[in-house]
């Protein structure tokens, strides 16, 4: 199951949205995988749990690194649409001017 869902932007490009439950799924899978994995080494080597917890420190770094790239995709899309707001609001100020204007007079004393 994907930790993103794709939806479609006015723009047509996808966006994607992240679900809360997957950085939970991130940073306990990482640890209880690699930590395992460290287990397996551990058993295998005839070391008494010095790959282990090393595993559990390496899936947590993971995690927390596909956290934060995540969030950071999340902030993006959020900056991107801030924009998109932006200029919608400044097309529609600009067309408001331009219809409450109207034609110029060209004897106007203020455009010398």
């Amino acid at each position: 199951m994907s930790s993103t869902h794709k939806t479609k932007t006015p723009t047509g490009k996808p966006e994607k949205k992240v679900d809360p439950q997957a950085i939970t799924g991130y940073l306990l899978g990482g640890m209880v995988l690699y930590g395992g994995l460290g287990w397996l080494i551990d058993k295998w080597a005839g070391t008494s749990n010095v790959f282990a917890p090393i595993g559990v420190i390496f899936g947590l770094a993971a995690g927390l690194y596909l956290t934060l790239r995540q969030v950071a995709v999340m902030e993006r899309q959020e900056r991107e649409a801030l924009i998109r707001k932006r200029r919608a609001l400044a097309d529609t100020v600009d067309t408001e001017d331009e219809r409450t204007q109207g034609p110029q007079d060209q004897n106007d004393p203020h455009d010398r």
